[in-house]
């Protein structure tokens, strides 16, 4: 059974990287496109190893949607962690830097109440001195004779000229079914103030 399941994941995996091939766009350095809220304020670079993300920022932020409507959003929730602290706490772990300058770290999330939570977020990188955080929620799925297909989430991070945190969140989901290929992605904008010390 194990092994029937380990294939159905590696045929998911399979499935989603050659379905997302050139359709997953890395955002680094973080760049505003036309969805982004010009009242966030200028991005600006993280810094070298993103040193400039950390601090602490409030958990509960706004989503701009692809419509242009907003929604709450919790910056626990965005990084994959249950909680709902009022602030969150942001430090990181340089674990490499390569040639490029480009650092592979991990994030230190710190949850801020009447006690304080800590977490840590693997799989993240310091790209062209944007936050990276990849593979931050997986799902696969797969049904004999019908089809599979899996989900993802990233997230980019950078900071805004008033020091807020502002991220490009990407999620994507590809599924094969009945031999057709679907695949839809939304890339919502997201924004934490940042707290006051």
């Amino acid at each position: 059974m194990r092994r029937i399941d380990g294939a159905r994941r590696l045929a998911a995996v399979l499935l989603a990287v050659f379905v997302l091939q050139g359709c997953v766009t890395v955002h680094a350095p973080l760049l505003p496109d036309e969805k982004y809220p010009r009242d966030w304020g200028e991005l600006i670079a993280a810094g070298p190893e993103c040193k400039g993300l950390e601090g602490t920022y409030q958990n509960l932020g706004w989503a701009n949607d692809a419509g242009g409507d907003t929604r709450p959003v919790s910056l626990l929730a965005v990084l994959g962690f249950p909680g709902d602290a009022k602030t969150v706490s942001l430090s990181k772990n340089t674990r490499r830097v390569d040639q490029n300058g480009d650092a592979f770290l991990t994030l230190q999330v710190a949850a801020l109440g009447d006690a304080a939570v800590f977490h840590e977020r693997e799989g993240c990188f310091c790209i062209r001195q944007t936050l990276a955080c990849t593979q931050i929620g997986e799902k696969y799925w797969s049904v004999p004779n019908f089809g599979l297909g899996g989900s993802q989430s990233n997230a980019y991070f950078s900071i805004s000229r008033d020091r807020g945190l502002v991220a490009k969140l990407q999620n994507y989901h590809a599924d094969v079914v009945l031999g057709v290929p679907i695949f839809r992605m939304k890339e919502p904008w997201v924004r934490f103030g940042r707290a006051e010390p």
